[in-house]
């Protein structure tokens, strides 16, 4: 079966070019350079393919986003990396998601209103994870409050960034939202949302077992055309299987993983599978 990572990424380049409804499944199958049969194995419809991309798009922000607020950054600068990671990736996908808003030719299936929900409780996750390390000193009663304060922020200016005609500088954006969002944190004493309300899960919370991540890795190879990235895949397999690699050689098979954008959410799960 052709991988369906280079359809999508062939599918990208078209829709960014033509539109989502100007383009068929002709023109993507002949610009992989496959036949239509080989991409309904992939893909049952256009529609589909479209969902496969946003799901893609979600889950390496989730991956990225985590990384640029791991241990390895100042605690100082996690919530400035949070947002700059975010706006980033918006602006990667500032095209697609023009296209998108202005089609919408998409309906919003149950499968990808389940994903979202998915990565909205990882987003949770980690948006605490930056108010205990760098806000410690404010009531832990004002975090649920103060994360869909900053999840806010990211929407609102997200659509200033897709939708305004000028250029915005996203360091300036992300230091004038990290200042408001510290006022806002260090006087703010009214709570209004609480962790019984909403789920705001813990990240070994959201860890899949070893046989989710199995089922997960041995899928992710499936979808993958590096080379690199399937000799990653095929290790860490084994090592799950019969662990003897040490976390030293771990990291470094994940790295290769987070390299590429169709397998950095798989990396992200794996380190959470890690961390339990």
């Amino acid at each position: 079966m052709v991988k369906k990572q280079i359809i999508m990424e062939s599918a990208l380049e078209l829709f960014a070019d033509n539109g989502i409804e100007a383009t068929s499944i002709q023109q993507i199958t002949e610009k992989c350079g496959i036949s239509k049969g080989a991409f309904y194995l992939a893909f049952s419809s256009k529609a589909e393919l479209v969902i496969g991309i946003i799901d893609n798009f979600l889950s390496e922000i989730v991956a990225d986003v985590e990384r640029s607020v791991s241990s390895e950054n100042p605690t100082n600068e996690l919530l400035y990396k949070f947002y700059y990671t975010n706006f980033s990736a918006f602006e990667k996908r500032s095209d697609f998601a023009r296209i998108l808003m202005k089609e919408q030719s998409t309906s919003f299936s149950a499968e990808l209103l389940e994903k979202f929900i998915e990565y909205d409780q990882h987003m949770n996750s980690i948006v605490f994870s930056i108010l205990d390390r760098q806000f410690g000193e404010i009531d832990g009663s004002m975090y649920p409050d103060l994360v869909y304060l900053i999840k806010g922020f990211l929407k609102i200016y997200a659509e200033l960034l897709l939708l305004s005609k000028y250029p915005i500088d996203i360091e300036v954006l992300c230091h004038a939202l990290v200042e408001r969002t510290k006022i806002i944190a260090e006087h703010a004493t009214i709570q209004f949302i609480s962790k019984e309300f909403l789920y705001f899960p813990k990240s070994t919370d959201l860890a899949p077992t070893k046989e989710e991540l199995m089922a997960l890795l041995k899928r992710t190879r499936e979808e993958m055309a590096d080379s690199i990235v399937l000799q990653s895949i095929d290790l860490l397999i084994d090592d799950l299987n019969s662990p003897q690699l040490s976390p030293a050689v771990i990291q470094g098979l994940l790295k290769n993983l987070r390299s590429h954008s169709h397998s950095k959410w798989t990396a992200y799960l794996f380190e959470l599978y890690l961390s339990k």
